[in-house]
């Protein structure tokens, strides 16, 4: 597991984990009506998986994600559910994205393995648009 710091918080233990998204890979499709002028349109679909890192560029899991546009446009707006898998178990995700954010924060909603029973969220910064990379910054509370 890959554990940075652990506190005292409200009976919970607080972890930090610091990791690295490596996009690998991206899947778009176009549901009716078809064309991306105006951007994706509510009904769309994109998966995605990306390497998790750690800050020292070691292999740390994976992420697998799936999401659905809700709201089309330049500024859309995708739902999305998505797996972290780390050393020990894995963290079960789900948020809304804004194409265009710099940041997304993502909610943990639950784990497995070593991950059992736990929540918290993760806010995940992209180094740029043209990079595949992004940081994210995990905090779990883990019950007493």
């Amino acid at each position: 597991m890959f554990l940075a710091s652990a506190a005292r918080a409200e009976g919970s233990r607080v972890t930090m984990l610091h990791l690295v998204e490596k996009d690998s890979s991206f899947h778009f499709v176009d549901n009716p009506p078809r064309g991306m002028k105006a951007g994706p349109s509510a009904g769309d679909l994109f998966a995605f998986s990306a390497e998790l890192l750690t800050r020292s560029g070691k292999h740390a899991g994976i992420l697998h994600a799936t999401c659905t546009v809700t709201t089309g446009g330049k500024h859309s707006v995708s739902t999305c559910l998505g797996t972290f898998g780390l050393k020990g178990g894995q963290l079960q995700a789900q948020t809304a994205i804004t194409d265009g954010a710099t940041a997304d924060h993502i909610a943990i909603v639950g784990g497995t393995g070593v991950y059992v029973g736990v929540r918290g969220e993760v806010i995940s910064v992209s180094r740029g648009q043209n990079s595949p990379f992004s940081d994210d910054t995990i905090r779990l509370l883990l019950a007493p």
